[in-house]
C-alpha cells in the first residue's frame, strides 16, 4: 500500500549505532563453513561500495538484546565466507562492502517503522517496509551506501519450541529480508543441538537471502561439488540448512554473477544495472559420449564478461538448477556440460542461458528439453530461416496502435503483435496473413514470444496458401512459454506465399494475442 511519505517521516525514528565488538571470534568455525580456514582469512580488498544494514523495528517492537555484537560477528563471518569463495574462483580477495567504524565495527542502521508488529508480516511486509525505507533513505541520502539493502527485523512471533518467526525472509530484488532473536549468534554455529541446528537455519537463511539481495538466483551443486568435502552443498541452494554444520559453499555461477556485483566493487564507477539486451543469433546443441555440448553466437547491447548456462528441472523453483561458467570469445563461446553432474536424468529441463554484462546486469533466454531414457534430447539448434526483408502484411484481425502486426517481420524481439487491450478487447481467436511475396517452399515455422512473457501466445493453428484465397491447415500447435526461438516442423514441406496463423488462447488465460516474431525456414 502506498505511504504518506510526510506521515512515514513523522512515524520513524532514526537510531544512529555501532555494532561492538562480537562476543566470540568466530574464526575457529570457518573450515566447517568454508573449506580451508587459511584461505577463509585472506585480507579482503576494499569494496568501493558498502551493503546498506537496517534493522528495521516495528513502533511497537524493539532491539533484541546484544543485537550489536551477534550481528558483527554474523556479517563479519558471512563476509569472509563469500570472499574465500570469490578468491577460489580467480576473482580476488574481494567480497561485499560493510560500512565500518573507526574501530573496525559494522555499522548498522536502526530505523523506527511506522507500524505496529502485525503491519509487517511475513506475507507482504516486505513490501511495506521497502516503501517506509525508499522513503528514509531518500531523506537521509548519506545513509545509502549502494543499491543494495539488507533488512534484518526482529522476530515477531515464537512457535511452541521456540522458533522464531512471523516477518519477512526472503529476497526481493536487491533488497533481502532476515529475523533476528536473543540466540543467533554464531557461537552456536555446528553445534548438534537445538539452538546449533536453529544457528544454521536462520544464520543460514540470512546468507541465503543475502545472496538473493546481491542478485544470485537459486542454483545446486554437481555431483562431484556433493562429494567434494572442500565443497558439498551450494548456499543458493539447500546451503541455508548446511552452513556452519557441514561443509557449504558458492558456486561457479554465483561467483560470475557477484564478480559485476556493485557492492564487490573495489573501485567507483556508474551506470550501475543499466539494463541491457542480448540476442541468440545461432545456436547449436548436441549430446554425445555424455556430454551436452553447446555452442552459441550472439550480439548483445552491453559488454557481456561472463555466460551461465543452467539445467533446470521442471518443478524444482530453480533450487535444482545445475550451472556452468563460460567466457565469451567475442561474440561466441562454447561449453561442454557432463550429464554425470546432474542429480536428475529424468523428465522436463529448461536450458537457461544468462548473459551477464559488466554494469551488473544480465539478460536470460531459455531453451526447453527433455530426458529420455536418462538422456538428453535436444531440439533447439538454430533452423537456416528464410529472409524476412521482404515479407508484409496482408491482414490482421486485431492490433494496438502500439503494437502492429508488422513488428513480427522486424527482426526485434523488444517490438511485437499485441492485439487490441485498450479501448475494446476482442477475445480470440485472432488472426494474422503475411504475404512471403514469392512462392518458397517450407518446412515450417519460427516463432519468438514477447522477451518478460507476459501472456504469451499458447495455442495456434496454422494453414498455408499459394493465392490468398484458397488455405490448407498445416496443423494445431501448441507454442512453449520460453523466450527463444521455437520451431513448428509440419509434415511434409509444402510450397507457399501466404501464411496465416490463427491464435486460440495465450498462458495468461486472457484474451489477447502478443508475440515478438513470426518467421519461416
Amino acid at each position: 500500500m502506498k505511504k504518506n511519505p510526510n506521515l512515514l517521516l513523522a512515524g520513524m525514528l532514526l537510531l544512529s549505532t555501532w555494532i561492538g565488538a562480537c562476543k566470540k571470534d568466530a574464526d575457529s568455525r570457518l573450515q566447517t563453513l568454508s573449506g580451508d580456514p587459511a584461505m577463509a582469512l585472506g585480507n579482503l580488498t576494499a569494496s568501493a561500495y558498502d551493503l546498506n544494514v537496517v534493522y528495521f523495528v516495528p513502533s511497537d517492537g524493539d532491539t533484541i538484546v546484544n543485537y550489536r555484537a551477534r550481528l558483527n560477528g554474523i556479517l563479519k563471518q558471512g563476509q569472509r565466507f563469500y570472499g574465500k569463495w570469490m578468491n577460489y574462483y580467480g576473482y580476488g580477495d574481494r567480497s561485499f562492502g560493510l560500512r565500518l567504524d573507526s574501530l573496525g565495527n559494522v555499522k548498522i542502521t536502526v530505523v523506527k517503522g511506522a507500524l505496529t508488529k502485525a503491519g509487517y508480516p511475513y506475507e507482504g511486509g516486505g513490501n511495506t517496509a521497502i516503501n517506509e525505507l525508499n522513503t528514509w533513505f531518500a531523506a537521509h541520502p548519506g545513509d545509502k551506501h549502494s543499491e543494495h539493502t539488507l533488512v534484518i527485523m526482529p522476530a515477531s512471533t515464537y512457535g511452541a519450541d521456540g522458533d522464531p518467526g512471523g516477518v519477512p525472509f526472503y529476497g526481493l530484488g536487491r533488497w533481502c529480508f532476515a529475523l533476528d532473536y536473543a540466540e543467533m549468534d554464531t557461537s552456536y554455529l555446528g553445534q548438534s543441538t537445538t539452538l546449533g541446528n536453529r544457528a544454521t537455519k536462520w544464520i543460514g537463511g540470512l546468507m541465503h537471502e543475502l545472496g538473493h539481495g546481491l542478485n544470485l538466483p537459486h542454483n545446486k551443486e554437481k555431483v562431484s561439488e556433493a562429494a567434494d568435502a572442500t565443497k558439498g552443498t551450494a548456499l543458493m541452494g539447500s546451503g541455508n540448512y548446511t552452513y556452519g554444520k557441514s561443509a557449504t559453499f558458492l558456486t561457479a555461477a554465483s561467483a560470475a554473477i557477484l564478480n559485476n556485483c556493485q557492492v564487490f566493487r573495489t573501485s567507483s564507477g556508474s551506470g550501475f544495472y543499466g539494463g541491457g539486451n542480448t540476442t541468440i543469433n545461432t545456436i547449436k546443441a548436441n549430446y554425445a559420449s555424455g556430454n551436452i555440448a553447446l555452442k552459441v553466437r550472439f550480439s548483445a547491447t552491453q559488454t557481456v564478461n561472463n555466460v551461465i548456462v543452467y539445467n533446470d528441472p521442471e518443478g524444482g523453483n530453480d533450487y535444482d538448477a545445475v550451472a556452468w561458467v563460460a567466457a565469451p570469445a567475442g561474440d561466441s563461446f562454447q561449453v561442454s556440460m557432463p550429464i554425470s553432474e546432474l542429480q536428475k536424468k529424468t523428465g522436463n529441463y529448461s536450458l537457461r542461458i544468462r548473459f551477464l554484462y559488466t554494469n551488473g546486469s544480465s539478460t536470460e533466454i531459455s531453451y526447453p528439453y527433455t530426458f529420455v531414457n536418462n538422456e538428453p534430447v535436444l531440439d533447439i539448434s538454430t533452423k537456416d530461416e528464410l529472409n524476412k526483408s521482404a515479407w508484409t502484411i496482408t491482414s490482421v484481425s486485431s492490433q494496438e496502435d502500439d503494437g502492429p502486426a508488422t513488428n513480427l517481420l522486424d527482426n526485434n524481439q523488444a517490438t511485437v503483435w499485441h492485439t487490441q487491450w485498450k479501448s475494446v478487447q476482442p477475445a480470440h481467436p485472432h488472426t494474422v496473413v503475411v504475404n512471403m511475396n514469392t512462392t518458397q517452399q517450407l518446412k515450417g515455422l519460427a516463432f519468438l514470444q514477447r522477451a518478460n512473457l507476459n501472456g504469451s501466445l499458447k495455442d495456434i493453428t496454422v494453414y498455408t496458401s499459394t493465392d490468398n484465397s484458397t488455405y490448407t491447415s498445416r496443423g494445431n500447435y501448441t507454442l512453449t512459454n520460453v523466450n527463444s526461438k521455437q520451431y513448428v516442423t509440419f509434415t511434409a514441406p509444402v510450397n507457399a506465399k501466404y501464411i496465416k496463423v490463427v491464435t486460440g488462447s495465450n498462458y495468461a488465460g486472457s484474451h489477447y494475442a502478443v508475440l515478438a516474431e513470426l518467421g519461416a525456414f
